[in-house]
C-alpha cells in the first residue's frame, strides 16, 4: 500500500490564508521596482533573450537561433508576451501596425522588457507556491503531514523574501523558469517513489525535459528518479525489471519533453554546438572561480549564507538530518548534492547558479524549524516563541533583499547618464559602453563598442532593427561587449569627444587575467581626463562604477625632420 496519505489531508483555513498571503507578498515584492534602469538595460543578456523571441515572431518558427542555455521556453514565453503587447497596443491605438510596434521597441525596449520581467516575476511567485507543495509532498504518512506542511509554509516564506530569488525574478533570464519546472519534476519523482505506476515517472521526465529546454544543468535533477527507484528496490516492493522499465520511460519522456518544447535542438544541432562552445569559458570578467573547494566556499559564504541567514543555516542542518532519516531524502538530497557538486566544479561562479538549490535549502530550513515548532506547540506562549524564531530567521535575508533593491534603484550608470545629459554639449560624439537607451533623445552622435566590428553608430544600428545574428557575429565569441574587447585594429572607429565608461574598474581589478583589455582602457584614459565618477556604495548605489571621460582629439605621431621634408616635397 502506498504511504502517501499525508499529502491528501485537507488544508486548514489558516494554512490556505497563510500560503495565499505568502505567494501574494512574493509577487508584490518581485513586481515592486521591476522597471529598474529602464529604458536603459543594466543586464545586457535581457536583450539576447528578447532578440531570440523577436526572431521567432518574424520567422513564425520555434527556432530562436540561439541555444546557449538553451533558453527556448523563455524565448517562447517572451514571444507570446510580445505578441500580447502588440495586440493590446493595436486595440487601444498605441501602435498603428506591427512596424510601428517594432520601431517603438527599438527606440524604447521597455515596451517588451517590462512585460517580460513581469512574466518572470509571476514564475518567481509560482516557484514559491511549488516550494510549499513540495514541502507537503515530503510527508511519508499522515503523522508527518502537519510537520511537512508547516515546513512548506516556512520554506515558501523564505523563498518569497530570499535576495537571489527576488532579484533574479525581476530580470529576463532562464534561471527562475528552470527552477519552477525542476520543482514540478521533483514532486512527480516523490510520487514515483511511493507509487508503482508508470505515470509519475513519465510526468517527472516530461517536466524535467521542459526544465532542460530552459536551462541545461537542470538535467541533473534526473537523479531524483534514480533515488526513487533505489527506495522502491530497497523496500522490495518492485522487481528490478519493472524499475528499469520505469526509469527508461522517464528517460524517454525527458527527451520527448525537451524536443517537444525545443525541436530545433535536434534540427539545428550545429548552432547548438557552437552556442555551447561559446558558453564554455575558463575566465569571465567578475565571475572567474577557482578550485571546487574555493567555489564551494564562495557559494556557501556568499549567496547561500546571505539567502538563508545564520539562523536559517543552523536550522537547515536539522532539516537535512530529518531528510536523511526519511525515504523522501533519497529523492531530494541527491539532487542537492549533485547540483552543488556541478556548480562547484565549474570554472566560473555566478550567484544565479544557486537558484535551483534555494527552494531545497529553504525546505531544509523549514523542516528544522517545524521540528522545533512541534515541540513548542503545547502552549500559546511556546507557539508564539516558535513564530518569533521563524521571524528572526527571516530578518537577515529580508534585510539583504531590501539592500539589493535600494542599490538596484540607484544605479551608477543611470546617475552618470543623468550627469552627462546636463553637462555634455549638443553635437558631441559620445562613446557609451552600456545599453543606455535613456540617452537616445540627447542631441549627440552616439557610438557603441561592438567587438570585431569596432564602434558603430547607435541610431543607425537601432534603425536597422539589429538581429541576434548580427550581435552574435559582432561579439566574436567574447562574452563581453565593451571598449576593452574592441578589436585592436578597429579602435580608430571609436574616436569621440566623451566616453561613458562602465567596465574599466572591473578590468582594473582583474588586470592580470585581462591584460590586453586593461591596456586598451589605459590608452583611452591617457588621451583624456575624467570629468565625473559615479562609484558604487553598498546599501546605496548599485551597478558598476562609471566614469565620464572628456577625450582630446588623437594627436598625429611625431615626425622626424626627414619625414617632414618628404611631406613638403610631396605637397609641391
Amino acid at each position: 500500500m502506498a504511504d502517501h496519505r499525508g499529502q491528501n489531508l485537507p488544508r486548514s483555513r489558516s494554512t490556505m490564508l497563510a500560503i495565499t498571503g505568502i505567494v501574494a507578498a512574493a509577487l508584490a515584492l518581485r513586481l515592486y521596482g521591476i522597471g529598474f534602469g529602464l529604458p536603459a538595460l543594466n543586464d545586457p543578456d535581457e536583450l539576447i533573450f528578447e532578440l531570440g523571441a523577436l526572431k521567432m515572431l518574424r520567422s513564425l518558427s520555434l527556432n530562436p537561433g540561439w541555444f546557449g542555455h538553451p533558453g527556448t521556453t523563455t524565448m517562447e514565453l517572451l514571444a507570446v508576451v510580445n505578441l500580447s503587447v502588440l495586440g493590446f497596443g493595436r486595440a487601444v491605438g498605441w501602435f498603428a501596425d506591427t512596424k510601428a510596434f517594432a520601431s517603438a521597441v527599438y527606440a524604447n525596449p521597455a515596451w517588451m522588457i517590462l512585460p517580460g520581467r513581469a512574466a518572470m516575476a509571476v514564475f518567481g511567485a509560482a516557484t514559491v507556491w511549488q516550494t510549499f507543495r513540495l514541502g507537503e509532498d515530503l510527508a511519508g504518512n499522515a503523522d508527518e503531514a502537519a510537520l511537512t506542511r508547516r515546513a512548506g509554509l516556512a520554506a515558501a516564506a523564505l523563498v518569497a523574501i530570499e535576495p537571489a530569488s527576488v532579484i533574479w525574478s525581476q530580470v529576463i533570464r532562464t534561471d527562475i523558469m528552470a527552477t519552477f519546472f525542476m520543482l514540478l519534476s521533483l514532486r512527480a519523482a516523490l510520487r514515483a517513489m511511493r507509487e508503482e505506476r508508470l505515470r509519475p515517472h513519465v510526468v517527472a521526465g516530461i517536466w524535467l525535459g521542459v526544465a532542460v529546454a530552459t536551462k541545461w544543468p537542470t538535467g541533473i535533477a534526473g537523479v531524483a528518479l534514480i533515488g526513487a527507484a533505489a527506495v522502491r528496490l530497497a523496500n522490495g516492493r518492485s522487481k528490478p525489471p519493472a524499475i528499469a522499465a520505469q526509469l527508461g520511460a522517464g528517460a524517454i519522456a525527458t527527451v520527448i519533453g525537451l524536443l517537444a518544447v525545443s525541436p530545433y535542438i535536434a534540427l539545428d544541432f550545429a548552432t547548438v554546438a557552437r552556442n555551447l562552445q561559446g558558453e564554455a569559458q575558463s575566465h569571465h570578467l567578475g565571475a572567474t572561480g577557482g578550485s571546487p573547494l574555493y567555489n564551494l566556499g564562495w557559494y556557501a559564504g556568499g549567496p547561500v549564507l546571505t539567502g538563508l541567514g545564520v539562523i536559517g543555516c543552523a536550522l537547515a542542518l536539522a532539516g537535512a538530518w530529518w531528510l536523511l532519516r526519511r525515504r523522501a531524502g533519497a529523492v531530494i538530497l541527491p539532487v542537492l548534492a549533485a547540483f552543488t557538486a556541478t556548480i562547484c566544479s565549474q570554472a566560473l561562479v555566478w550567484e544565479r547558479w544557486v537558484l535551483p538549490l534555494m527552494p531545497l535549502l529553504a525546505l531544509a530550513v523549514g523542516l528544522g524549524w517545524a521540528q522545533i515548532a512541534a515541540r513548542l506547540a503545547q502552549t500559546p506562549a511556546r507557539r508564539a516563541g516558535a513564530l518569533a524564531l521563524l521571524a528572526a530567521a527571516l530578518i537577515q535575508p529580508a534585510t539583504a533583499t531590501t539592500t539589493r533593491k535600494i542599490e538596484r534603484q540607484h544605479d551608477a550608470r543611470q546617475l552618470a547618464t543623468r550627469w552627462a545629459a546636463a553637462h555634455i554639449p549638443p553635437g558631441s560624439t559620445v562613446l557609451v559602453e552600456h545599453f543606455a537607451f535613456d540617452i537616445l533623445p540627447e542631441p549627440w552622435h552616439l557610438i557603441f563598442p561592438f567587438g570585431t566590428v569596432g564602434c558603430v553608430d547607435v541610431r543607425a544600428y537601432l534603425g536597422g532593427k539589429v538581429q541576434y545574428d548580427t550581435v552574435d557575429a559582432g561579439r566574436g565569441g567574447r562574452s563581453n561587449i565593451d571598449y576593452g574587447t574592441v578589436a585592436a585594429d578597429k579602435r580608430g572607429t571609436c574616436r569621440a569627444d566623451y566616453a561613458i565608461i562602465t567596465q574599466y574598474e572591473r578590468y582594473a581589478a582583474e588586470r592580470d587575467a585581462f591584460p590586453a583589455e586593461y591596456a586598451a582602457y589605459r590608452a583611452l584614459f591617457a588621451r583624456g581626463r575624467i570629468v565625473a565618477t559615479f562609484a558604487t556604495a553598498p546599501g546605496r548605489i548599485g551597478g558598476w562604477t562609471t566614469h565620464v571621460v572628456a577625450l582630446a582629439p588623437p594627436q598625429p605621431p611625431a615626425q622626424t625632420p626627414q619625414v617632414q621634408a618628404d611631406a613638403a616635397l610631396r605637397s609641391r
